[in-house]
This record gives C-alpha cells, structure tokens and sequence, in this order.
C-alpha cells in the first residue's frame, strides 16, 4: 500500500470525505463538485482509496493542475492498496483505511461517482453542529437516461428531470416512503458519523458475507444504532447519480442479501444488537483499546491480514457449482431431495416475477425494458447465488441445533426461509411443533399457522428467519418471550 499524493490543506479539517474505487471509475467529477463547496477548502479534506494498482491520470492531472494554479488540490491523500488482481474488492477494508488515515472529526463514506451542491459539506457539518450523537445518510436520486454517458457535467435540475426514477415532489421516494424505507433508500449512498464514533465500535466489519458488492456503510449504521447514536436522513440535501455501465455492479461476487440486496448479516445486527464487528481490523481494535498516537507504518502492517485474505481470491467463488448441483450426496432422502430441488425453484420463479414487476413499473421506455430484460442473465445469476447462501445458511442453523442437543423449534414467520428450514427439518432429528406468524387463516407446508401471540406459553426455542423483517424480536419479547429462546437464521 502506498500514499500516492498526500497534502494536508489544513492541520485540521472538520470533516473527511473517504471515496473509494477498485479501478472501475471512468470518471472523477465527484473531486470537482467537492472543490466548489460553500465552506473554505481548509475545513474538510478528501481521500481517494484504489483497492487495486490503478494509477488514474485523471487524479494525477487534477493534482498537477492544482499546483500550477495555486489552488487546493483535487485531493488530499490519493492511496493504492495495490492488492492482488486475483482478491475480490472489499470495501469495508477500503472504509477501514481511509479510517486510519482522516484527521477530520466528522467521518463521510460517499458514494464515488455521485454529484453533490454547493452546500453538500456545509449541511453536513450543520448536521453534526446542532447535534453530535448522530450518524447522518443523504439518500440519492439516480438518472438511468444514457443522454449523460459518457459523464458531461448535467446541471441538478437536468438529473432530477427526464429519465429520473425515484424523484417525487422535490425529494427522493425513499424519503417519502413510510413501509419499507430499508429497501427504497440508498443506504450506500453517503453517511457520516464522528470519526471516534467509528473507532469506538470498531471500524467497518471485514466479515467475508460483506466481500464484494453486497453491503456497504450501513452496517456501520446498523452497529452505531446500537451504541446509542441516532439515525438521521438529512431531509433537504441529496446526491445525484446519472446512468453508467455497470452501475449495479453486474458480474461482481453477492454476500447473503435478502433478494433486495440488503445483506441480511448486516440487518441481523439490527435484531442482536451487536456492537463490535464480527471481524474487526487490528489496526482499528489498536485504535479502539490503546491509542490514537500509533504510527502510520504501524499502523499499515496491523490492516492487512493475508490469512484472511487467502479466502477472498475470485478463483475460489469461481468454483461454486450451480446451487441444484450442489445439493448432490447432501440428503440421504431422496424424497427431501426431490421436494428441496421443487422448493428452489419455485423461490427462483417467484423472486423473478417480483423482479419483473418492480421493472415495468420503474420503467419509463421500451428501451429501459429491454435493457433490464438484456440483464436478466445476471439477476438469474445473482440470485442462484443469493439462494446458495441461504442454503448454507439454513443448513447451518440446523447443525448448530444439533449440536446444542436441541430436538424440537418453533418457527415464527412464513417467508421462503421458512420453507426451507421447516424441508431441511425433514431429514433431522429436529421436530417443528408448529409455525407462528401474523395471518393464521392459512396453511403454510402442512401447518396450520398459528397467531403469534401464542408463543407466549410456549418454554422452548423459536426460530425466526431474515427475511426483511423489522420488529419481530421486539414484539416476541412483549409478549413474555426471553430472549435466550429466540434463534436467528
């Protein structure tokens, strides 16, 4: 790892701006809309983060001209990671870099090819001013007309006009939606939080289900939460996102979502109220335990492990056969086989006619129809993986079950996690006694569903599945449930 460019602007910057890449930005214009801000230039300072070993030009051009102007450069620290080719990006490692090396009290993780205003910084800092014990999002508003690739500066008003596909009455839906605001926000979008906020819970979660393009800053919302600070969306400033290749990052390795590409590691927090990450950098917990007089080349040696390291290679995910594949000499039953193989693909058809739905009623033109039907391959493909992790998720869950001398669950909910422990359950020694969930007018894979409240007289363990799901633990427990009964999958 190497600091390419490294100025400080000023001694002490109020705020740092941590963008990153994995050598995949064509353009860098986000480092020109952060040059024009309402506030001096020496009140917040901005870091570019390359995972890999790419030495944009457009970054060296920016600092070159800089110097012959006079004027604060583009950048203030430009650091390549020059990690191997062969390791899938990790952005949570990225955050946890850019961590160690900001000065500025006020921590923000942006979005790297998003425009801001003018007044982007400020409202941060005002943020933060008016109350400390925050951790702030910015929601986005995203354009997926092509008339802006390749990127040719459009104004605000041209971003939120045709082409637009969450922008209603002068705010993004996401703001405006009250049901599911987890899904229809962009929580990747921007986020801050106090610099020794982020030490004090231990940095970003370098856990292996957040490798790749699952997950983001939110986990890190999820676990300040939990440490008492608030979660805030600023409700008057946005960024701004225009179509590119490869913005929903196409091709690149899922960690378990939940369909909606909400990895449900992360939203488990929500529900354990786990502060610390599962895998916490070392760098980061020599923050967190000791100091913050640690040398940089310390400093540097502690972030990197190449143990953990050696399972991010690409070649490894690579080699995962198709999920019906892998479920080959798992069961001995061939009836369970047969009835797990039915259930997956009827989870698959499902989650493709929601996708498909969600589509034509985002769409504006045939071409945007016929784009996403161009790109249905890669959802297919997406979601075989996604379905893959549940699996292993599942399975998991029902070893741990045996292990702990466990025999006999309740399982609150009826989604299709739900369904495939209640299948896995047939080739155990593990009895269900009964599905709980909130409608109890129908059956659900030979249960008759009872009404949750019923629980409350029931002394053994209860499986409650991920599957979006927001205040299931909370209402379990209000009812007279202890927490020690309930069981996470």
């Amino acid at each position: 790892m190497e600091i390419i460019f490294n100025q400080n602007t000023s001694p002490s910057p109020i705020i740092s701006i941590i963008l990153l890449d994995w050598s995949i930005r064509e353009s860098f214009h986000i480092l020109y809309y952060l040059s024009d801000q309402t506030i001096p230039r020496e009140q917040y300072e901005v870091i570019w983060i390359e995972y890999y070993n790419k030495h944009a030009h457009e970054l060296e051009a920016g600092i070159e001209e800089g110097k012959k102007l006079g004027i604060p450069p583009i950048v203030d620290k430009w650091i390549v990671m020059d990690m191997p080719r062969n390791i899938y990006y990790h952005k949570h490692l990225m955050y946890n870099i850019g961590t160690l090396v900001t000065r500025g009290k006020i921590v923000t993780f942006c979005d790297s090819d998003a425009i801001v205003k003018p007044t982007f910084i400020e409202n941060i800092i005002k943020s933060f001013d008016e109350d400390p014990n925050i951790v702030l999002h910015m929601d986005e508003a995203r354009n997926n007309d092509k008339r802006f690739y390749p990127f040719n500066y459009p104004s605000v008003e041209e971003v939120i006009g045709e082409g637009v596909i969450n922008w209603k009455d002068g705010k993004t839906t996401g703001m405006l939606d009250r049901v599911d605001p987890h899904h229809t926000r962009n929580y990747g979008a921007c986020m801050s939080a106090l610099r020794e906020d982020f030490i004090n819970i231990g940095g970003a979660d370098e856990h292996i289900d957040y490798l790749g393009h699952i997950c983001g800053p939110y986990e890190m919302t999820f676990r300040l939460v939990n440490a008492g600070k608030k979660e805030v969306w600023h409700q008057e400033e946005f960024l701004y996102h225009v179509w590119h290749p490869g913005q929903a990052g196409h091709g690149n390795y899922l960690g378990p979502h939940d369909g909606k590409h909400m990895s449900t590691t992360a939203l488990k927090t929500r529900y354990t109220k786990r502060i610390l990450p599962l895998t916490e950098n070392p760098a980061i917990r020599m923050l967190r335990l000791e100091s913050d007089g640690a040398g940089w080349e310390l400093l540097k040696r502690l972030a990197f492990s190449n143990e953990e390291m050696m399972d991010w290679k690409i070649e490894e995910f690579e080699k995962r056969e198709d999920i019906l594949l892998r479920l080959k000499n798992i069961f001995v039953e061939p009836k369970v086989k047969l009835r797990l193989r039915i259930l997956l693909f009827q989870i698959l058809l499902g989650q493709v006619i929601e996708r498909t739905m969600e589509s034509l009623v985002e769409s504006h033109s045939i071409r945007d129809i016929l784009w996403k039907v161009f790109k249905s391959p890669n959802y297919l493909r997406n979601m075989d993986r996604n379905n893959s992790s549940i699996l292993k998720r599942c399975k998991k869950g029902i070893r741990e079950l045996k292990l702990n001398n466990i025999n006999e669950v309740a399982i609150y909910g009826d989604g299709y996690v739900s369904k495939i422990v209640c299948v896995l359950a047939l080739n155990s020694a593990i009895r269900i006694e009964g599905v709980y969930g909130k409608d109890s007018s129908r059956k659900f894979m030979g249960f008759k569903i009872r009404p949750f409240e019923a629980l409350k007289n029931y002394d053994g363990n209860i499986i409650l599945t991920l599957e979006g799901l927001e205040n299931e633990v909370m209402q379990l427990k209000e009812i007279g449930v202890r927490g020690e009964q309930i069981i996470l999958i």
